[in-house]
């Protein structure tokens, strides 16, 4: 895997937790929207694979014990622009 981008917006220095899930899903839900805005998205790097091409958005979720590093397949047609504010 190599590192191709991220979604993690350089102005934003603390990226909200807010979640974006129309349809109840949770963020780890095959079928949940990647809104980019929208934890976790908001804090992925992006990686490619060298040999399958596919995408994959990581980020570290850190908690009061634990440090946790998750993965997600990209599945381009669950990308959305939600237009709720994020205030």
């Amino acid at each position: 895997m190599q590192a191709v981008g991220t979604l993690r917006d350089p102005e934003v220095h603390e990226p909200t937790f807010k979640e974006h899930h129309p349809n109840g899903t949770r963020y780890d839900s095959p079928d949940a929207p990647v809104a980019i805005k929208h934890f976790p998205y908001n804090r992925c790097d992006v990686f490619a694979c060298s040999r399958c091409h596919q995408h994959v958005l990581r980020y570290t979720e850190f908690g009061g014990y634990y440090v946790d590093h998750r993965a997600r397949r990209l599945d381009k047609t669950l990308i959305c622009d939600p237009t709720d504010t994020l205030e």
